[in-house]
């Protein structure tokens, strides 16, 4: 378990644990708001592919407006969990 832990820490807190693909980017540089109000920060590769997966979630307001438009307009190309299908 404890090489799991070493490999969370080196991805953005966003990235999936089944997702295997790198972080683009800062880990800080977008946070995703969870339909019940959690949050979660992360590079904007992940956020987009967490967005695309998760009914009800939103890139949250005080997100530059360069960074917000990239996740959501990545999130809009991508399936929910696109990892499982090689995306």
């Amino acid at each position: 378990m404890e090489p799991q832990h070493g490999r969370a820490r080196s991805r953005c807190p966003a990235a999936p644990p089944a997702d295997p693909t790198p972080c683009q980017g800062p880990h800080e540089a977008v946070t995703i708001v969870y339909r019940h109000g959690h949050e979660v920060a992360g590079c904007v590769h992940h956020c987009a592919r967490l967005l695309a997966g998760l009914e009800g979630a939103r890139v949250h307001p005080f997100v530059p407006a360069g960074s917000a438009l990239d996740v959501y307009l990545r999130a809009r190309e991508l399936p929910p969990c696109a990892w499982e299908i090689g995306k």
